[in-house]
C-alpha cells in the first residue's frame, strides 16, 4: 500500500476515480458525513506530480453522494435526488446540464433514491456516446443514460 497526497486543499478524501491513460484524479471531499460527497477535485498529471486542482460542487448540494467520471465529463449525484446526474466538464468544473428520469421509467417520481456510494458508472463509448449507469431501488431498476454532448 502506498499513501499519496491529495489535491491541494482537499481536506478528506471520500470518493476516488483515476485514469491511467491521462494520468488524472477525480477525487470527491467528505460532505456532511461519509455518505455525502462535498467539493469535487479534477487533478490532471497527477502521478507527474501535479496536486493543483480544478474544483467544483455538485449540482446536488448537500445530498451529493456520489461520483464517476468519462472522457470529458465528470458526473455526480444525490441521495434524494431520485435519478438526477449533474454534468460537469472535466476542464473547468463547469456545470454542463442536468440528465432527468424521463416518461420510458415513469419520470422522477417513480424513480428512487441513489442510495449506495458508488451508484454512478459512466462509459465514453467510441463514437462519442456517453452511457450512464445510475443505481435506483425504488422500483428495482438501474437507470440508464445515453448521451451525446
Amino acid at each position: 500500500m502506498r499513501n499519496m497526497e491529495p489535491p491541494k486543499g482537499m481536506k478528506s478524501v471520500a470518493r476516488v476515480w483515476y485514469d491511467t491513460d491521462t494520468d488524472t484524479l477525480v477525487a470527491a471531499e467528505e460532505g456532511e458525513d461519509m455518505r455525502h460527497i462535498g467539493r469535487v477535485f479534477i487533478c490532471k498529471d497527477y502521478l507527474a506530480g501535479n496536486r493543483d486542482a480544478v474544483v467544483f460542487r455538485s449540482g446536488a448540494g448537500g445530498q451529493a453522494g456520489c461520483v464517476a467520471a468519462a472522457g470529458d465529463y465528470v458526473f455526480t449525484g444525490g441521495w434524494k435526488e431520485r435519478g438526477r446526474i449533474w454534468v460537469n466538464r472535466m476542464s473547468d468544473g463547469s456545470e454542463v446540464g442536468v440528465l432527468e428520469p424521463g416518461t420510458t421509467v415513469g419520470g422522477v417520481e417513480n424513480t428512487g433514491w441513489i442510495d449506495i456510494l458508488a451508484g454512478i458508472t459512466a462509459h465514453q463509448r467510441d463514437n462519442g456516446e456517453y452511457l450512464i449507469f445510475v443505481e435506483e431501488d425504488y422500483k428495482a431498476k438501474v437507470l440508464m443514460y445515453r448521451w451525446r454532448p
